[in-house]
């Protein structure tokens, strides 16, 4: 058996009255506290943005001072116990060629121990297998 769903009309939602806001004059506050009174966003968002930065930078000023002297104890520290390097004569291209040359042998030859010594090692299995 099937029962008829039956919507009910729902009334309209009533209009919004529009808020008239009256627009009162700002308190003023003591001159200690702001100096001069504040009518728009704009001058309040600033006010309140030179006075963070101002109370910020009062705070970190100990901790760059210490940071400052942290570095430079640390260039003197470095500067002391760093053995002047000397500088390699350049050297002209057929030198440098000889010395890319007898490096590259030496890679070589490593490489040619290392499969030599693979070698070995199969032989010995082979050897061994057909035993």
């Amino acid at each position: 058996m099937r029962r008829r769903i039956t919507r009910k009309k729902t009334n309209p939602p009533p209009i919004p009255t529009p808020i008239v806001v009256e627009q009162a004059e700002p308190e003023i506050v003591g001159e200690d506290i702001m100096p001069f009174v504040l009518r728009h966003e704009d001058e309040i968002i600033n006010y309140i943005k030179e006075k963070a930065t101002k109370a910020t930078l009062t705070s970190l000023a100990p901790l760059l001072e210490k940071l400052e002297q942290a570095v430079q104890e640390h260039q003197a520290y470095q500067a002391a116990t760093a053995v002047p390097a000397t500088e390699p004569a350049p050297m002209d291209y057929d030198a440098q060629l000889k010395k890319l040359q007898e490096s590259s042998m030496m890679k070589v030859k490593e490489k040619e121990l290392k499969i030599a010594d693979r070698m070995n090692k199969l032989q010995a299995r082979f050897s061994n297998f057909r035993k």
